[in-house]
């Protein structure tokens, strides 16, 4: 069974991607502070007011009294919203907020110290509606296509350079600003695999003389190749399986920042090629993209192996360089 959801377009999500998305999204604003803020004020504080005072009550000689202190909430609530319309500009809100109120109301009058299933309602009950509350804000989720994937014949070119191999993976892993750049290529021949792997620090000398940055990728041409062990070899021929049997996978969030990764696989056996842009992957929760990188990460060297300095002050060095790029640029135009 697929559930059908749009963003734009309509999209055929898995039924297990649909649940662990609605799963992920009502999780992450069950905890959210505000919202928990908010049900404090307008959910459980209401219920608690009216629960407490109207048990007491229930049991006690001076009922018009218990009565009196219970309906102090409501007719604050009642006085606030004559004053001012600020709190609540929708009057459905109005009567949603008693809601709480008159449950605590029929609880508090029905409680009974001596049976535990009333003991156990008091705090099920508004914590149910808070997991209603929140699972009517999440339900359902819009959904966004994850990933790029491109699929195409190879050119003649490219499998002129296969040198008899049979597949070439390579990987790129790097910053929003295609900073801290890792690379690392994978090629198996004659059931050995081989791999090379490079760093570029910054990506300042992309920056033409217009100001604009472009996305090129590190020279890793000039580095030697090198025997993968068989256990790492294993895992470079399980990232090829899984790169071939990527599917389309989709989100219900927006990361505008993060890191970049991607993967391109050449299978000059079947005269193939495929790109995958799965950028963000651990941030959006992509099984799938994960497990690629991880596996990828498992073949990478590690990044103390390139660079010695935190990824903090990689970030700051590389802005140095590219505002001293542009002031250079604009200081080219001034002189013209």
């Amino acid at each position: 069974m697929n559930f059908v959801r749009s963003s734009g377009t309509a999209k055929m999500v898995e039924t297990s991607q649909f649940l662990y998305q609605l799963w992920r999204d009502f999780s992450y604003w069950f905890c959210r502070i505000d919202k928990l803020a908010d049900f404090a004020i307008y959910i459980f504080l209401p219920f608690f007011w009216a629960f407490v005072f109207f048990s007491l009550r229930k049991n006690s000689p001076r009922k018009k009294l218990w009565l009196a202190v219970a309906l102090i909430y409501p007719v604050v609530l009642l006085v606030g919203f004559t004053i001012s319309q600020a709190i609540f500009t929708n009057p459905l809100h109005c009567i949603l907020i008693f809601i709480p109120y008159f449950v605590g109301v029929a609880l508090g009058s029905l409680f009974s110290v001596s049976k535990n299933l009333h003991w156990i309602l008091v705090p099920i009950l508004p914590l149910l509606t808070y997991s209603a509350v929140i699972f009517w804000d999440v339900y359902p989720p819009v959904f966004y296509p994850f990933a790029e994937i491109v699929d195409e014949p190879m050119q003649d070119v490219e499998l002129k350079i296969a040198q008899n191999a049979d597949y070439e993976i390579e990987m790129i892993l790097e910053d929003a600003w295609w900073n801290d750049t890792r690379i690392i290529a994978v090629r198996e021949r004659n059931d050995s695999v081989f791999y090379r792997a490079a760093y570029r620090m910054c990506s300042a000398e992309n920056i033409d003389d217009e100001g604009y940055k472009h996305r090129i990728k590190p020279n890793i041409d000039s580095v030697q190749w090198t025997l993968l062990s068989p256990e790492k070899s294993l895992i470079a021929k399980s990232l090829k399986n899984s790169i071939e049997k990527y599917k389309q996978e989709y989100h219900s969030d927006l990361v505008w920042d993060g890191y970049s990764v991607d993967v391109s696989l050449k299978d000059y056996k079947r005269k193939t090629s495929r790109r995958l842009d799965l950028s963000n992957a651990s941030i959006l929760g992509m099984q799938g993209a994960m497990a690629i990188e991880k596996m990828m990460l498992d073949l990478m060297p590690p990044r103390e192996t390139f660079t010695t300095l935190s990824y903090d002050k990689v970030s700051k060095k590389c802005a140095e360089i590219e505002n001293a790029r542009i002031q250079q640029i604009e200081a080219s135009r001034n002189s013209k």
